[in-house]
């Protein structure tokens, strides 16, 4: 007890305390909040308790000028900075080029700042917390005995993930590369596609221990500065330790968290994310995810890819109703059948009501069961080809459905139409990837009250999901705009998609300001001649 009382008393005293001295067993805390000292070796002592049992972090102490009288030393984090540039640009000129000038002159701070060093990113710190902030971001930091300032030269140089094909929004038509895990390399991208001044990119740090870097882009001019705004705020209330994947964020920053639909869009192409800035939107990207997040995010959205801008305009939109055609299967087709092959068989065709009777017969369950059952093993099914290697997931999931679905037929556990049923709607589920968590859970509720209620269940539920959908909102954005609110001048790239040269404006709601996209009267009047 008397030990844990004198233990607080150096503590408190350690943080009412000024000098420069410095206890060996101060904790790492405290000597993040305490200023550099002109005392080096109370300077080195303090990194070295605060970077204790690391074996990553290299300390290498030297002297400067001939007659060796400026002493100094570098702290980095080994394999996340290039050593070579150490090397050839911090050691080899601060200890071998200051002997070949005038001591007054090599002993200079600014001197050694901006003649000595050749690094292009050279910050001057004064606090321990900045430094340290500073060394596990890969920076290098130079302590030197005649300043009670730090320099932090940025030389990151750690191994990270080339650009690749996307994973998830594959295309035939278009650009093939992806979001990388750093952050740099994906600000990097969508620089390229944007060559813009007005594009802007805000950083800001969220994660109180792993200190993670967020960025903010948006045109200056086009996109919505309320909305700029209420990003910014919502992202600085957040108060969490870590921050490991956009996902983290997604749901600090929502609007309607207790909804199955995502009011935060995100993308893992740079195209995409282009377009969708170029017309008013807001995008988050995290260090260290492909993931990138934007904002507001529309329903309609989610039945849009980016080649249907890359294709002629016809067949795009043949496939935008295809995809909300494969919608509406895979959200009412399950509980569909459920609702009317045991209480509403009248409103079938005979020869079909007939043909659904002889194949469920000897059926041991409903059909409601079945057709959980047959969902669920289809679930399992899906997170097994998706958690397995590639090569051995896509096996499991096309022999084990094959194999899973002969065998509950042959062994009278559901009927051939209940595997049909399931099939088709997996299928058509796979076609709305943006949706694919909603679209399973209300597949689901549907199931239940088409069981329990029938199609009378399934109008009710069907108009308050719709009802649901019409109240939600995105950063002020009606969730299922312009359908309701009822905009028609929007719906020439909603459900069918116009030439270009007719999509003359942006989306109304998203970009308040310089709603004009391209001149008018362009459309193809090809000489006759």
């Amino acid at each position: 007890m008397i030990g844990n009382l004198f233990r607080k008393l150096n503590f408190f005293k350690l943080l009412n305390d000024n000098s420069d001295e410095i206890n060996a067993d101060l904790p790492s805390q405290v000597a993040e909040q305490k200023r550099i000292s002109r005392n080096i070796n109370n300077n080195l002592a303090m990194i070295k308790t605060i970077f204790s049992d690391n074996y990553d972090v290299v300390i290498r102490d030297f002297v400067i000028g001939e007659d060796q009288k400026v002493s100094a030393f570098i702290v980095f984090v080994d394999g996340l900075v290039q050593e070579n540039l150490i090397n050839d640009n911090i050691l080899n000129p601060l200890m071998l080029h200051t002997r070949k000038i005038k001591p007054e002159t090599s002993y200079s701070f600014d001197y050694i700042k901006k003649s000595v060093l050749a690094f292009a990113d050279i910050k001057e710190v004064d606090t321990m917390e900045e430094v340290v902030d500073g060394i596990v971001s890969g920076e290098t930091a130079l302590f030197l005995s005649i300043t009670n300032k730090v320099l932090l030269i940025d030389n990151k140089g750690f191994e990270a993930r080339s650009v690749d094909k996307p994973e998830l929004e594959t295309v035939i038509r278009g650009p093939k590369e992806s979001f990388t895990e750093t952050l740099q390399v994906n600000t990097s991208l969508l620089r390229r596609k944007i060559k813009n001044s007005d594009l802007k990119l805000e950083q800001l740090t969220l994660g109180q221990r792993t200190k993670t870097k967020v960025c903010i882009a948006y045109m200056k001019g086009i996109a919505n500065e309320k909305v700029v705004g209420e990003v910014k705020e919502r992202l600085e209330r957040i108060e969490i330790d870590a921050i490991l994947e956009s996902g983290y964020i997604e749901e600090f920053i929502e609007d309607a968290p207790f909804s199955p639909f995502p009011t935060i869009g995100n993308t893992e192409k740079p195209d995409t994310l282009a377009a969708k800035i170029l017309e008013g939107r807001v995008a988050i990207f995290v260090d260290g995810t492909p993931t990138v997040l934007s904002v507001p995010n529309i329903f309609v959205e989610s039945l849009m890819a980016s080649e249907d801008y890359y294709s002629r305009p016809y067949f795009t939109s043949f496939i935008r109703i295809v995809r909300l055609m494969a919608l509406l299967i895979t959200i009412l087709f399950p509980g569909i059948y459920v609702a009317i092959v045991p209480y509403h068989p009248e409103l079938l065709p005979t020869e079909l009501a007939i043909s659904l009777t002889v194949a469920s017969e000897g059926i041991p369950f409903p059909v409601y069961v079945e057709i959980i059952v047959m969902g669920f093993a289809f679930e399992v099914l899906r997170e097994a080809g998706v958690r397995m290697p590639r090569a051995v997931g896509q096996a499991v999931s096309i022999v084990g459905a094959l194999i899973l679905g002969e065998a509950a037929i042959s062994a009278g556990i559901v009927g051939a139409p209940v595997v049909i049923v399931t099939a088709l709607t997996a299928i058509a589920s796979f076609v709305i990837p943006a949706q694919l968590d909603s679209i399973t859970l209300i597949r689901v509720l549907f199931v239940a009250v088409g069981a329990v209620m029938g199609l009378p269940g399934l109008v009710i539920v069907f108009i308050g999901v719709i009802i649901h959908m019409a109240s939600l909102r995105s950063y002020g954005v009606p969730y299922i705009f312009p359908i309701a609110p009822f905009f028609i001048a929007e719906w020439k790239d909603l459900f069918i998609r116009v030439p270009w040269w007719i999509m003359t404006s942006r989306p109304h709601l998203i970009g308040t300001e310089h709603r004009k996209r391209e001149k008018r009267g362009q459309r193809p009047d090809p000489s006759k001649d």
